[in-house]
């Protein structure tokens, strides 16, 4: 992948100086951008984990990637107290959620994608999820519904596992499950 390289030359005769902007292509690839397409856009998401100078958590980086091919820093995180923990998007692409995991309990950030692709990690968060009991996702539409299920057995019925849980059972009945809901548009928890 060939990325577009700035430099910036200053030149000064005496007291006047002139800065220039020279753009080159490379062929280094400077580091390796893990890049997600998202559907309904023509930039990608892009980061990159790099070794963090504080600990065993890695660093992240967010960028842009345009369909020139262009790279533009959106912005980092670093791995304090918590690791990176992927990321994905709504079945249109409208929306989207980044998640950062301590001790193995993800919590998710949710965004506009939109908002995300202009400002990164400094976009504004629509609603955080950090489910202590959280297994996977279910739903997650443009309507902004999500559908999360619960850790199997974790309760002996879902009345135990809080406000807005409900059962459900797996496409051949063979597991029963507690799942939760909420709609990022109203930000409230269904009950059910």
């Amino acid at each position: 992948m060939k990325l577009k390289v700035m430099y910036y030359a200053l030149f000064c005769l005496s007291v006047l100086c002139l800065q220039i902007n020279i753009s080159q292509a490379s062929d280094k690839n400077i580091l390796p951008l893990d890049c997600s397409a998202i559907v309904s856009f023509e930039d990608r998401l892009c980061l990159v984990q790099t070794d963090s100078a504080y600990g065993p958590y890695d660093d992240v980086v967010f960028y842009r990637l345009d369909k020139a091919g262009n790279a533009t820093f959106l912005s980092s995180q670093s791995g304090g107290v918590a690791t990176f923990a992927g990321l994905g998007f709504s079945t249109g692409g409208k929306y989207m959620w980044v998640s950062w995991a301590e001790e193995g309990h993800p919590n998710f950030e949710f965004y506009l994608s939109q908002d995300f692709l202009s400002n990164g990690t400094h976009a504004n968060v629509i609603k955080v999820l950090g489910d202590y009991y959280f297994e996977d996702f279910k739903q997650f539409s443009d309507s902004g519904e999500v559908v999360y299920a619960l850790t199997i057995d974790a309760f002996e019925n879902c009345a135990d596992a809080g406000e807005g849980a409900r059962e459900s059972r797996s496409f051949n009945n063979s597991e029963i499950y507690c799942i939760k809901s909420f709609n990022l548009q109203s930000d409230t928890i269904k009950k059910h």
